[in-house]
């Protein structure tokens, strides 16, 4: 029996789905602060699908041979369906990774090859108040999450960010209150114990695998909240590669469709990585 390589694994349709590869083009590259790139990309006929108008929808970007034909996931920050532009948001950092040299060279002009929309996890309902935990690598979602906030809903959005101008940038209102928090202050896990009745909330995080992995346990196992009350998910890893993240992923998923599972049943945060 020869096993699945992993582009046939992924090219599944429980997997892709309904997901569109389309060759894009780069129309402006943007470096706002230090910490941030933002590409605004021309996606043309693929602009037809409602899709992209869904608050935290990723595409997958592919880098191409000169970057170790290696990929990364990003989340749009925006759509504009009239003029066919998406905007991805790229945290910069000093690493050589595949991801910095791609976005050390990209230029405006360019062709990149994406695959997406995938709308990807939204706050739960059931509850009026939300709380809510990003990083820096979750900021795009949590941008677009807020912007399409529901005026009945009251939001606490907690953020721990090294980009003024990202975090400037979120979406204030009077159901919307955003707060800045540092490592020195214990980062987002202490800011977690500060919702002062965490049983009466619902919880979306996004951000740093650990962290996101003790935000969670913290809601569920210590607060008691339910399975379907808290949404969270780790984005990246300390000290760990993202093609090393996506290679356990892509083992455990392989797993799950030899027992006739499949992404449904993939709890990301549980993956040993």
């Amino acid at each position: 029996m020869t096993a699945d390589k992993p582009d046939d694994v992924l090219e599944n349709d429980d997997h892709a789905g309904e997901l569109t590869t389309l060759t894009a083009t780069v129309v402006a590259r943007e470096c706002p602060d230090p910490h941030l790139m933002r590409l605004t990309i021309d996606i043309g006929d693929a602009a037809t699908d409602p899709t992209w108008e869904q608050p935290n929808v990723a595409v997958r970007v592919n880098l191409g041979p000169r970057f170790d034909d290696a990929s990364r996931v990003y989340t749009v920050r925006d759509a504009d369906r009239s003029r066919s532009l998406i905007t991805l948001d790229v945290v910069r950092h000093r690493s050589s990774s595949p991801m910095m040299r791609w976005s050390a060279a990209v230029r405006a002009g360019d062709q990149v090859t994406i695959v997406g929309p995938r709308p990807h996890f939204v706050v739960p309902e059931g509850r009026a108040d939300a709380v809510l935990f990003a990083d820096d690598s979750a900021i795009p979602a949590l941008y677009e999450i807020l912007r399409q906030w529901p005026s009945h809903r009251r939001a606490d959005a907690f953020v721990l960010s090294h980009s003024d101008f990202a975090f400037d940038e979120l979406p204030r209102s009077a159901q919307i209150a955003v707060h800045r928090v540092t490592v020195a202050d214990g980062g987002l896990e202490a800011a977690a114990r500060t919702i002062e009745h965490p049983a009466e909330v619902v919880v979306w995080a996004a951000g740093e695998r650990e962290d996101m992995r003790t935000i969670r346990r913290y809601f569920r196992n210590s607060v008691g909240l339910g399975k379907d009350d808290v949404a969270v998910f780790g984005y990246w890893k300390k000290g760990v590669s993202n093609t090393d993240i996506d290679r356990v992923r892509l083992a455990a998923y392989q797993q799950l469709l030899a027992r006739g599972e499949g992404l449904a049943q993939l709890d990301d945060l549980a993956l040993d990585i």
